[in-house]
């Protein structure tokens, strides 16, 4: 009996027939693909007497005839060819997107000014979504006003995906002051990347 062990892995699993499939490929075949940050999982598939570690993109193994398991190699064309239906039926995967303010303030910085785009080209590939906002702090001040400061940010951005036609009833805001800082600072430092909002699209 094949064992497999799975850690964060996304996988295309095929049963192939023979009429349609390669025999290189064999009975069946298992491709690992990266996520939408190009990360890669593992998975390991042992047969009891082979093991094949799959830890990057397009690794890929098959079971043969004998049921036996070998790693082989597909490319993407395969991965097209065979999987094309399964692909196009997957859902858009969750995203998080960082956006950066200036000190004291819930006005963004240029360049997250032009980064907040990415989050409305995200949202145009789904059917279906939900946009999670979450504001930050350095440690810059008292805590109340942080708290404070958090949810303008918070409500800055929101508002501009309201502008842009983004549904109120589909947005959650969050504030999270100084509690959450990204970068780990003592009280009273300025942080640049700590005054940041956190957008989660799925």
């Amino acid at each position: 009996m094949i064992q497999r062990s799975l850690k964060c892995a996304i996988l295309l699993v095929a049963l192939l027939a023979a009429a349609c499939a390669e025999p290189r490929l064999g009975k069946s075949l298992v491709i690992v693909l990266p996520d939408e940050s190009g990360k890669v999982g593992a998975v390991e598939f042992d047969d009891g007497k082979n093991k094949v570690l799959l830890n990057e993109a397009l690794a890929a193994a098959k079971v043969t005839t004998e049921g036996k398991v070998e790693s082989v190699a597909v490319t993407q064309s395969d991965v097209d060819s065979i999987f094309k239906t399964t692909i196009a039926s997957l859902p858009v995967l969750p995203r998080r997107f960082i956006l950066y303010f200036q000190g004291d303030s819930a006005r963004l910085t240029d360049q997250s000014r032009k980064d907040f785009e990415e989050v409305f080209t995200d949202i145009d590939r789904r059917s279906a979504y939900e946009v999670e906002v979450t504001g930050h702090t350095d440690s810059v001040g008292d805590s109340a006003y942080n708290e404070k400061l958090s949810i303008r940010r918070a409500d800055a951005v929101r508002d501009k995906l309201v502008e842009r036609g983004i549904k109120t009833e589909l947005i959650f805001v969050y504030g999270r002051g100084e509690w959450d800082l990204l970068i780990k600072t003592k009280d009273n430092r300025h942080e640049a990347k700590n005054r940041r909002v956190e957008i989660k699209v799925r």
